[in-house]
């Protein structure tokens, strides 16, 4: 899975990024209601049940990709940590599932990708959490 997580992150990274480069790369649509709202993939990336990727709204370029893991998948923090370094705890509400966030340094030209992961639950201490969830968030270097 860390693999399948680099590979998208590079991926993401690429300038220019259209929507049908995403579709090729992660399935085919199931829907696409337009506007800001996200489009729907039928993901054909192993370990992934949905997926789903959010435009950005002053552009329409992909901003924010996310996958949901299949139950399968098997996927701790402490596996993030080792191959995405340090991470920080993002706040939420209290009824809902623990966020980290990864800021790992550019590898594209144009575009950084954090990769921000939703946990199972907060009974456990965070080193100990299956991820449930990730997204990759595609931001625009500074020039």
């Amino acid at each position: 899975m860390i693999d399948l997580i680099r590979e998208l992150q590079e991926f993401l990274s690429r300038d220019p990024l259209s929507l049908e480069d995403v579709i090729a790369r992660v399935g085919p649509v199931t829907n696409d209601p337009g506007g800001l709202m996200p489009v729907e993939f039928q993901p054909s990336l192993p370990g992934v049940r949905e997926a789903s990727l959010s435009r950005d709204p002053d552009n329409g370029l992909p901003y924010l990709l996310t996958i949901e893991l299949a139950s399968d998948a098997r996927l701790t923090t402490a596996e993030l940590q080792q191959a995405f370094g340090d991470y920080k705890r993002m706040r939420t509400h209290r009824d809902q599932p623990p966020e980290i966030m990864f800021n790992p340094p550019a590898s594209g030209s144009g575009w950084k990708v954090a990769l921000l992961a939703t946990l199972q639950s907060a009974s456990k201490p965070l080193d100990e959490q299956q991820v449930t969830s990730l997204s990759f968030r595609r931001e625009p270097l500074s020039s």
